[in-house]
């Protein structure tokens, strides 16, 4: 089973993003429901200090534990 994840566009269009698998999803510490936050071997992003979304929706870099803090 998985997610499907799509934009709306404002011309009433969904452009359908990739599929994410649940498990994939619930590996992740934090259970980031946006696509964009995994990678194409399904691991993710949570350590990578480079991972936008994560200072969008308010994380921390903790550079002691090589990851993304709440």
């Amino acid at each position: 089973m998985s997610a499907q994840f799509g934009t709306l566009q404002p011309n009433g269009e969904v452009v359908e993003k990739p599929p994410v698998s649940y498990s994939t999803i619930g590996n992740c510490p934090y259970v980031i429901f946006d696509p964009i936050h995994y990678r194409d071997d399904g691991s993710c992003k949570c350590n990578d200090p480079e991972e936008t979304i994560m200072v969008e929706w308010g994380y921390t870099w903790d550079e002691e534990l090589g990851r993304w803090g709440g």
